[in-house]
């Protein structure tokens, strides 16, 4: 048998730890869970503002929400986005977003060297067809990417 000449206090020492490690239990440190919540919110910001702006039929806002080192924004000034936009008979009428998921590091920072995260923002539209006037609820999944601090449609 192990004799301990200071037991008494060593086993407050013990329940003290254990006090310490139930309480870090209930009371979790600031972490990923916050990161990812502050970050969700960004996202969701992001989301809204671009979702806005598309109901808006705000070209500007719109144009100025995507991605600036996007192969989109590379390829097309305003000016042209600005005549595509005009010329399709599809309108955003309304919004609802569902989920932000896959929140993630840029798995592929050598095709996508400005990209520091990605996001999927998933989202129920109702879709004017103008041509047409027809209405159609459609669910669709937005990539969203994060260059800097800021969080951009791609």
């Amino acid at each position: 048998m192990i004799t301990c000449p200071n037991r008494e206090a060593l086993v407050k020492k013990t329940i003290g730890v254990l006090f310490f490690l139930f309480l870090l239990e209930i009371h979790p440190r600031p972490g990923l869970a916050d990161d990812l919540s502050s970050e969700q919110e960004a996202i969701q910001k992001a989301a809204k503002q671009y979702l806005e702006a598309e109901v808006q039929r705000n070209y500007k806002a719109i144009y100025a929400c995507l991605a600036p080192s996007s192969e989109y924004v590379a390829a097309n000034t305003f000016e042209a986005y600005l005549a595509e936009a005009k010329s399709s008979p599809v309108r955003i009428v309304s919004y609802q977003i569902l989920n932000i998921s896959q929140i993630r590091d840029n798995p592929d920072k050598k095709k996508y060297p400005k990209f520091d995260r990605m996001a999927q923002v998933e989202v129920d539209v109702v879709v004017l067809y103008a041509d047409t006037s027809q209405r159609s609820m459609v669910n669709y999944a937005f990539p969203f990417v994060k260059e800097g601090e800021k969080w951009y449609k791609l």
